[in-house]
């Protein structure tokens, strides 16, 4: 091969990977520019989640979402001012029009220092030392006039094991849920919520409560109160957990949304 020919190669290759990496950016513009960003970012007293008190102190939580006009992905994010908090999680969905069915995947990372789990390997996925668990979601609202919401929810991988550490229980989270108020800037929504495994290897304890039952009955109050030109969402959320005895206040901020 003379040095003409290899120059001429030489040229058509960068060339071709020019072209294969600008076909790359437009392929991936095509699929946002049809596309929604959404974000919350929240500050709270707590994290409360299906009859549990996650963590407590000053807590911030948020997300950022992607959504087209069925699937959507983002990520979610969690922690607290002291630093004994921290969480990350991935998620997909997909839904239906007017959101009357959703169904979700989460890949929920809780990487607290204090953890009793493996918190220190992010990309670990054995079931039987992975510090992660996927978590299943459905929901589907029966009407416009009956706004009724059915949820079921269930561990399908990761850290929900039993005592052994042989196997996953599977457990599993559903809810009913009803807007009992709703007006422009004020909704007051009820939910009661029932927690089991599939696989109790004869073991008591779920990955929700330490024994099957009602885990969750809550009242969840929102309101929206106008300062100056800004809209700010207040929340307040009591939740009672029969099976395990204990009770939580949740009093929120929103502190943007888009």
């Amino acid at each position: 091969m003379n040095t003409t020919n290899f120059y001429i190669m030489r040229f058509c290759k960068k060339a071709y990977d020019k072209l294969c990496l600008i076909s790359f950016f437009l392929m991936i513009f095509h699929f946002v520019n049809g596309q929604e960003f959404h974000s919350k970012f929240n500050l709270s007293n707590n994290h409360l989640w299906r009859g549990m008190e996650v963590t407590s102190g000053l807590v911030y939580t948020g997300h950022l979402q992607l959504e087209g006009e069925n699937f959507y992905g983002g990520f979610w994010v969690g922690g607290n001012t002291s630093g004994s908090y921290k969480e990350f999680d991935h998620y997909i969905g997909y839904k239906t029009k007017n959101d009357r069915i959703k169904i979700e995947l989460w890949d929920i990372y809780n990487f607290s220092p204090d953890a009793t789990y493996n918190n220190k390997e992010y990309f670990n996925y054995s079931a039987a030392t992975t510090g992660r668990f996927w978590d299943f979601r459905t929901y589907y609202t029966i009407s416009e006039k009956f706004p009724l919401q059915v949820s079921w929810n269930f561990v399908m991988f990761g850290r929900d094991r039993n005592i052994e550490n042989s196997g996953n229980k599977y457990s599993y989270f559903t809810s009913l849920e009803y807007p009992l108020i709703r007006k422009d800037d004020l909704e007051v929504r009820g939910r009661v919520g029932y927690a089991d495994a599939i696989n109790s290897y004869n073991e008591k304890a779920n990955f929700f409560s330490s024994n099957n039952g009602i885990n969750e009955v809550s009242l969840i109050i929102s309101k929206k109160y106008a300062i100056g030109n800004f809209t700010i969402p207040l929340g307040f959320w009591a939740m009672w957990n029969p099976v395990d005895n204990k009770a939580y206040i949740q009093l929120s901020l929103q502190l943007f949304s888009f």
